[in-house]
C-alpha cells in the first residue's frame, strides 16, 4: 500500500454522501452507481463462506445498508440521480439544515484506505462504541498509515487506533510509538 500522503493527492476534494439502504440493499444501490460511472464506496471484509465441502474467502459489506458516494454534480442533481434508483434509500442529513450531509473528501480518503480488506488487523464497530471508548487524539507519523488522524485506545494490553465516519468506527491494533498526540 502507498503512504496516506501519495493518496491524498490523487483524491479530487470533491465531498461525500452518505446514503442509507433498507433490507440489505447496498450492493444494489452500488450496481446502480456503477451503471451511471458513479464513484461511490462499500467498506467490505473477507468472510469464510463453505460450500459444497470447500471454503472460500468472499467480500461481504462491512455494515449493511451504508453506501458512500462522491458529489461531482451540484447537490440537487445528484439527489435527482439517486431518484432514479429503484431501491428505498436515504441521504444522512444535518438535523439542522435539512442538507445532505457532506464528508470531506480527506476524512473519507483516510476512512477508504484503513477499511482495506487485505489488512488483517482491523476490527469494525459502530459510532457508539467507539465513541464510549477512551482515548487521546492522535496522528499516525510512521508507516503505511502517516498522516491520519483519529483516536488511540489502550486495551487488552495493546494500543488500538480508532477511526468514526458516519456511524461507523474502524478499529486497527497500531504501536503507541507509531502515533502522536494532537490535543
Amino acid at each position: 500500500m502507498d503512504d496516506f500522503d501519495d493518496q491524498i493527492k490523487q483524491t479530487t476534494k470533491n465531498p461525500w454522501y452518505a446514503v442509507r439502504t433498507f433490507n440489505c440493499q447496498e450492493l444494489k444501490i452500488s450496481d446502480f452507481l456503477k451503471e451511471r460511472k458513479k464513484v461511490h464506496f462499500v467498506p467490505m471484509t473477507y468472510v469464510e463462506k463453505e460450500k459444497e465441502g470447500k471454503t472460500r474467502k468472499i467480500l461481504v459489506p462491512v455494515v449493511h445498508n451504508l453506501v458512500f458516494l462522491q458529489k461531482n454534480e451540484s447537490r440537487k442533481a445528484t439527489l435527482a440521480m439517486l431518484k432514479e434508483c429503484d431501491v428505498p434509500f436515504s441521504v444522512l442529513c444535518d438535523k439542522e439544515t435539512k442538507h445532505p450531509c457532506e464528508i470531506p473528501d480527506k476524512q473519507m480518503t483516510e476512512f477508504r484506505i484503513l477499511c482495506d480488506p487485505d489488512f488483517k488487523d482491523t476490527l469494525y464497530i459502530t459510532h457508539e462504541e467507539a465513541e464510549a471508548k477512551p482515548g487521546k487524539n492522535v496522528r499516525i507519523i510512521h508507516g503505511p498509515f502517516a498522516g491520519i488522524t483519529g483516536k488511540l485506545h489502550r486495551a487488552r494490553g495493546g494500543y488500538y487506533f480508532i477511526k468514526t465516519l458516519a456511524g461507523v468506527g474502524v478499529m486497527m491494533r497500531i504501536s503507541r510509538w507509531y502515533c502522536e498526540v494532537t490535543e
